[in-house]
């Protein structure tokens, strides 16, 4: 539809159609969502959110309307026009709302017809050619800035979850392994330090192999909330491995760190107790063991970090498991 040629000269009887269709943009809307109704059945008045009723829908009849009585206005439907960013908030709108593609666009196909069957009422019959167009043009856009929203939408949210770990809702280990490279730019820009913590589960393996890993999975989720509720908001926590964890600290000493850790280990060791499977009366003491790295004073590199912490980790195991170990 975008490659077809119509006249731009201004029509009369168009003129007068614009003119009848702004006076009447909430005739049109009760049509259209009457009709609507009558084949989804009244549920479909409560998807729409009002807002969207109210500022959007009806910008966008009055776009069309401007299109009708002069085809330049088809402008104010491109990226950057007016009526643009409304047709783009309508497709996030009813994203939000659950919509899927094929239901918005046949909303918008019921819309089309909807303001065809009103506006050819009030024409001759001469100018019916025209007028499709200049019906049409502007719908087509809308329908392909919706499905851009659509695309841009599910883009994001793809994004995101490539960037979770699918049990404890933190980033995974290369979303660990991008901002904690972030930090380091950033802490070596603007000469601050930063602490990594890195802690796993002691005797994991044996706790999986004794109740399951249903019950391990468990573990690792309570592990992961007690966690998220002690470190800061600007901290960094992610799932580094099976029962491994690792927390960056930004502008964080080492000392600071050391009472972060600590604060953990005691709080995971006291507060949590995690029912066994098939023995519910029997609550096991979870431990955790720990340890810390600090940028610029043990290392200049993310690999010297994670290294030099995930050694301070195993010396940590070696000793006796359930402390706190840094370099």
């Amino acid at each position: 539809m975008q490659n077809i040629k119509w006249s731009k000269t201004p029509i009369t009887m168009l003129g007068g159609v614009a003119e009848t269709f702004r006076d009447q943009i909430w005739t049109i809307v009760e049509s259209w969502m009457q009709r609507l109704a009558s084949e989804e059945g009244e549920h479909s008045w409560n998807l729409l959110p009002k807002t969207q009723l109210i500022d959007n829908l009806p910008t966008l009849l009055l776009g069309v309307s401007k299109v009708i009585e002069n085809p330049d206005h088809i402008a104010d439907f491109e990226p950057g026009g007016v009526i643009y960013q409304a047709a783009a908030e309508l497709g996030t709108n009813r994203r939000a709302n659950n919509y899927k593609t094929s239901e918005l666009l046949h909303e918008l196909e019921v819309l089309r017809d909807t303001i065809w069957m009103f506006c050819r009422k009030i024409i001759t019959p001469l100018e019916f050619y025209e007028l499709e167009k200049r019906i049409n043009r502007p719908i087509d856009k809308m329908v392909s800035t919706i499905i851009e929203s659509y695309i841009n939408i599910y883009t994001a949210e793809l994004k995101y979850l490539a960037r979770k770990d699918k049990l404890t809702d933190l980033l995974n280990y290369d979303s660990f392994k991008e901002e904690i490279g972030r930090e380091l730019l950033r802490s070596r820009r603007y000469r601050h330090a930063f602490s990594l913590i890195m802690l796993d589960v002691d005797e994991f393996r044996n706790y999986v192999n004794k109740f399951g890993l249903a019950t391990g999975d468990k573990l690792l989720l309570e592990i992961s909330r007690t966690i998220s509720h002690i470190v800061r908001m600007v901290d960094t926590l992610a799932r580094y491995g099976v029962d491994e964890f690792a927390i960056i600290l930004p502008e964080t000493s080492k000392k600071q760190a050391r009472k972060v850790a600590e604060r953990i280990r005691r709080t995971v060791k006291l507060e949590m107790r995690h029912p066994a499977h098939g023995q519910m009366e029997q609550k096991l003491p979870i431990t955790i063991s720990i340890g810390i790295s600090t940028y610029p004073k043990d290392a200049e590199t993310v690999d010297e970090m994670v290294s030099l912490a995930d050694m301070a980790l195993f010396e940590a195991k070696k000793a006796g498991k359930d402390m706190v170990v840094w370099k």
